[in-house]
């Protein structure tokens, strides 16, 4: 994931409680991105992007399952990232840099999430999201070194 540079405002390790996450950044107004790594059976990585303390873009990427994800499909997993076991980084932006990273891909913006409604959308614990395809091909094969089987 390429995302504009900002300021780190805060990382920590998750799990993590989103919910007062969110009512922190929503009391500062804040603009910028929360990015998570976790561990699955993968390394998973999300972001929510808010604008004005607002949670208004997301995006999930598993590159080992070959999975990217965005908007309000991507919220499920991005969640369930939250309880996984990583760490997060809360990035500042400025507000034109928000509206920059959402006109360039339209498709992160997700509809308007309540925080009120935000706990009820948390799973309790993290669940394996992203699986691997299993596939046929033998690895060499992947490099040009079929022979060498």
């Amino acid at each position: 994931m390429n995302f504009p540079v900002g300021e780190v405002a805060g990382k920590g390790n998750v799990p993590f409680d989103l919910t007062l996450k969110a009512q922190e950044v929503l009391s500062k107004s804040f603009n910028g991105y929360l990015v998570l790594s976790v561990r699955g059976h993968f390394i998973e990585e999300g972001a929510i992007f808010f604008k004005g303390g607002e949670i208004i873009a997301c995006i999930v990427e598993c590159l080992a399952a070959e999975r990217t994800l965005k908007g309000n499909e991507a919220l499920e997993f991005f969640f369930n990232q939250t309880k996984g076991r990583g760490f997060f980084h809360l990035v500042s932006l400025t507000r034109s840099q928000v509206d920059l990273v959402t006109a360039f891909d339209e498709k992160l913006l997700v509809n308007k999430i309540d925080l009120k409604e935000l706990p009820k959308m948390l799973p309790s614990v993290f669940s394996v999201k992203f699986e691997k395809q299993i596939n046929e091909k033998n690895v060499l094969d992947s490099y040009g070194l079929s022979e060498l089987k």
